[in-house]
């Protein structure tokens, strides 16, 4: 039958309508099931291209399987005639008839089970088969003249499809087949024309397109997802170290203070045990010398104890860097005396810091007492000088140096290449200057000696 120019029309503009409304739709989600009930559902939409029935196949290349994905449409005469008159009652928009029937009310249930049933093996296929045709040579099939001898299909594809036109056509992405559409006009036996079979192309290339980012956004998705995880295991994993880490300083710690603590509590016993067995008050006064020698070394110890795990400042004052000094000068005065050290000091005028004066002399007995032991003779010099808003203060010396692989690992608790030495010194130092806001640079040459300068808020 011959359509008039105006039928033409009229088919036209709802194909293009139709097409459009499927887009824009497919645009919208990346849901790989919404997007095949869409595509199958406009396409038998109202049966105005003649199409009755649908169905979706994917290809698995790699174990060569052609498997049913979704169908939509009656599974015979009796659900074909009750689903059409129900809906040609209604009137259903084409927009409120796709949401109506992706979501399920409109499908019946026999025909796309009996579509998700079907397994194929591509190698068994003839050469002839079109299903084995379409995903070779990627072209659309129009099948019109079937007979039982000359099927062309799969048995188990003519054990679901009635007598018809059949539309087979590559389902593919930018890359790859993704597997095969397949329609016919069982029940409503209206012919297929040239534009339905544009349209149907047309609308198995929207549908690659939604299939390939979906699956791109879920692999994207899913990677997210992945380093989420993976973020989340690190950051336990970072958890689990920092803890580690934590008990192998306090480890580390207490086997420096039962080391430092063991030798001077031995002395003091003995010591302490001779003046209770001993009446000569000379042995008495000598022993107790000792013990208040060995006394003054615990409180040196604990003295390291408290600025390594008391950092933060509790009171601040107005200090005097120049007093600061000067205390620090008389504690060490034996020892500048017993190995000939120099002492110099350039402190321009008397420049004051808000601090707490125990850390301030905390920060300074450390750099000179690191001085002290690098060297054998030379000279220590202290300097000090307002800069902006920073106080500078630099403790240099003239001793052994130290090697420039070291450097970056001085401020690190429990690093030292001093014999007997923890490596607490530098770390409470720095410590202390950033809880103020400030900073620390160090700089060494071997056998020519090292400087180390601080900055606190003036």
């Amino acid at each position: 039958m011959v359509k008039t120019f105006e039928e033409t029309c009229r088919l036209l503009n709802y194909e293009l309508y139709l097409l459009h409304t499927i887009s824009k739709a497919l645009k919208g989600t990346f849901n790989e099931d919404f997007i095949l009930k869409l595509t199958l559902t406009g396409l038998t939409a109202n049966g105005a291209l003649g199409l009755s029935r649908a169905s979706v196949f994917y290809y698995d290349r790699e174990k060569a399987l052609i498997y049913g994905k979704a169908g939509i449409g009656p599974y015979n005469e009796d659900e074909a005639l009750e689903i059409w008159s129900d809906l040609s009652r209604k009137s259903i928009p084409l927009e409120s008839y796709l949401q109506h029937a992706v979501e399920g009310s409109v499908t019946i249930q026999k025909f796309p089970e009996k579509v998700c049933d079907i397994v194929i093996n591509i190698d068994e296929l003839p050469p002839e088969n079109y299903f084995k045709r379409v995903i070779a040579e990627r072209k659309i099939f129009h099948l019109t003249d079937i007979s039982e001898e000359n099927f062309g299909l799969p048995k188990e594809i003519r054990d679901i499809f009635v007598p018809s036109e059949i539309i087979i056509l590559p389902l593919s992405s930018s890359r790859n087949v993704i597997g095969i559409i397949m329609a016919d006009n069982a029940f409503h036996y209206n012919p297929v024309d040239e534009s339905t079979l544009r349209l149907v192309s047309l609308l198995s290339i929207q549908t690659g397109i939604a299939l390939e980012n979906a699956r791109n956004h879920n692999v994207i998705k899913r990677q997210l997802e992945e380093l989420r995880e993976l973020h989340s295991a690190m950051e336990i994993l970072q958890e689990e170290f920092i803890k580690k880490e934590k008990l192998s300083t306090i480890g580390k710690m207490a086997s420096y203070f039962v080391h430092e603590i063991k030798n001077p509590l031995v002395t003091v016993g003995g010591f302490a045990k001779r003046i209770t067995e001993s009446e000569d008050i000379n042995i008495i006064k000598r022993d107790a010398g000792i013990i208040l020698k060995e006394i003054k070394k615990f409180e040196q110890i604990l003295g390291k104890l408290s600025g390594f795990t008391l950092l933060s400042p509790s009171k601040v004052e107005r200090v005097s860097l120049v007093e600061t000094v000067k205390e620090v000068i008389d504690f060490f005065e034996l020892e500048f005396s017993r190995k000939h050290i120099n002492i110099q000091i350039d402190i321009k005028e008397n420049v004051y810091m808000k601090a707490e004066r125990v850390q301030i002399f905390e920060v300074l007995f450390n750099l000179v007492s690191n001085s002290v032991e690098s060297m054998k003779t030379g000279t220590i010099k202290i300097t000090g000088a307002k800069e902006a808003f920073f106080v500078k203060i630099t403790v240099s010396d003239t001793g052994k140096g130290i090697p420039s692989e070291n450097i970056p690992r001085v401020t690190e608790p429990f690093f030292s290449t001093k014999t007997g030495g923890f490596g607490l010194g530098l770390f409470i130092v720095e410590n202390i200057i950033e809880n103020y806001g400030g900073k620390m640079e160090v700089s060494s040459a071997e056998n020519r000696g090292t400087a180390v300068t601080v900055y606190l808020p003036a």
